[in-house]
């Protein structure tokens, strides 16, 4: 058994056997940590001696419940290694999310999702790169330098949860925990060729979490979502039981169960299919892997349909999105950083031009959006009454190489806004709130990892993990980037 290439849940099973200690395993991914990460700088902050003391801990309390006949008290991560996005507090351990003004920053508590992942007995060994303050597709970070992606140097490793992505793919880590208001967890997963999982909105307490700057007012109140990045579904489903449920700081965040997971075979599923939309459209690579995984999932029995929901405006839709996340990232900014984006509210680039509509803090606008997001969630909700989960592109195209946000991105030789065509795809999960699980699917000719996003109802995420283990079952294994099979 080589530690490095077991998932997450595997592990931990291993370890309650006694099969591995969990000191072997943390040593086999600090060993692999020590011998991969430089070139490719997934992990910025490596926590050697906490997690070998919090390894030989776990070992010795695995050997004292098994004495004592309580070994089915212990978590469900005890003594398995994992790693955690940068922008989250780890007590004793930097908290910057690459934002210069926070290098000092020395996190004193942990936040609640990293307290719940220990206490379920999961062993830290580090902090994941990002870029500043999440704010990117790409992992460039002022204070941390460049992550690499896992199948392509040369390409992004997406973002914001990049690093993580990457140590997850190059088996530096089974499990990483990201956030994601515009496809944060779920553009590193496709570039990457991972799963990830963005479960419904609030469904997870964001406590702890940067870029709501500590000390200053809390404005990420919509959209926001944390979730696992690893190489299985039945990782995801793990990690969200053990995050899930709110924890008496945010209003938002309400005590709605989980419920057992949907058990659930491909046969007599009902599939929707969207190969592309209308505000980019997909490269023949990315539209060639949804028809390949549709056609799959119908000849298992499925009932795939071509489908979206009746007079969605995606370009409202994404105006809308847009909007509120200027309005969120913008509340706290002084007049004069605002004003001069008055007058663009013409531009070319759609973003430049929602960031010039959200500068002037209009309240009347700000809860028309709200107004609006209300019902596009109606919308979409209703149509998925007809269907167990909705299947469509993560990101229009692979991996890219890696450039200025100020250059537009080019897909199959046509220019598109750089974050315009970023978040065409994963954008729409976000706004609605609804909960959406990426799968490695295929590969693009050029041999690029090609994930699908399943989407599910809100609060269904129960149900979506019961599609998305069906669809996994139809697939290869996690696929492992070709450097990284015997490094």
């Amino acid at each position: 058994m080589k530690p490095c290439f077991e998932t997450a849940t595997r592990l931990a099973r291993a370890i309650r056997s006694g099969r591995l200690s969990s000191v072997e395993v943390i040593e086999a991914h600090l060993q692999r940590i020590a011998r991969v990460n430089g070139p490719i700088n997934a992990i910025v902050l490596v926590d050697r001696e906490g997690a070998l003391k919090a390894a030989r801990a776990a070992d010795r309390t695995l050997k004292k419940h098994k004495a004592n006949g309580k070994a089915g008290a212990l978590g469900p991560l005890h003594g398995v290694p994992i790693t955690i996005k940068e922008a989250f507090d780890v007590v004793g351990l930097p908290t910057t999310s690459s934002h210069p003004p926070l290098r000092d920053n020395i996190a004193a508590s942990d936040a609640t999702v990293v307290a719940r992942l220990r206490a379920a007995g999961a062993v830290i060994l580090g902090k994941t790169n990002v870029p500043e303050l999440c704010a990117d597709f790409q992992t460039e970070s002022p204070l941390f330098g460049t992550t690499k992606n896992a199948w392509d140097a040369r390409r992004t490793a997406g973002g914001s949860t990049g690093g993580g992505a990457v140590a997850v793919a190059a088996r530096l880590s089974p499990l990483e925990l990201g956030s994601d208001i515009g496809g944060s967890v779920r553009n590193p997963a496709h570039f990457n060729g991972i799963f990830s999982l963005k479960p419904t909105e609030w469904r997870v307490p964001s406590h702890g979490h940067v870029p709501d700057l500590p000390g200053a007012t809390r404005t990420v109140r919509y959209m926001g979502t944390f979730g696992p990045l690893a190489r299985s579904v039945d990782d995801l489903e793990t990690a969200l039981r053990i995050v899930a449920g709110p924890d008496g700081r945010e209003a938002e965040a309400p005590p709605v169960p989980l419920g057992p997971t949907t058990k659930l075979v491909a046969k007599g599923l009902r599939i929707a299919v969207l190969a592309g939309n209308p505000l980019v459209t997909p490269s023949a690579d990315t539209g060639a892997v949804v028809q390949a995984a549709a056609k799959l999932l119908a000849k298992a029995g499925a009932r795939v349909k071509q489908a979206a929901p009746e007079g969605l405006d995606w370009q409202q839709a994404w105006d809308d999105w847009s909007d509120l996340f200027q309005y969120l990232i913008r509340a706290l900014q002084p007049l004069a950083e605002r004003e001069r984006f008055f007058g663009k509210t013409e531009a070319a680039n759609p973003s430049t031009r929602s960031v010039a509509r959200a500068a002037r803090l209009d309240l009347g606008q700000f809860l028309a959006v709200l107004d609006r997001r209300d019902q596009l969630i109606r919308r979409c909700e209703a149509f998925l009454d007809d269907y167990d989960a909705w299947l469509m592109p993560v990101m229009p195209d692979v991996a890219f190489i890696r450039q200025s946000p100020s250059q537009p991105l080019r897909i199959d030789g046509v220019d598109h806004p750089y974050f315009f065509a970023g978040t065409s795809y994963n954008f729409l999960a976000n706004v609605t709130g609804q909960p959406s699980i990426v799968l490695p699917c295929g590969f693009s000719r050029d041999g690029l990892p090609i994930g699908l996003q399943l989407v599910g109802k809100r609060w269904g995420e129960a149900k979506l993990l019961g599609v998305a283990k069906a669809l996994e079952q139809l697939l290869p294994p996690c696929p492992v980037p070709p450097d990284y099979k015997d490094a």
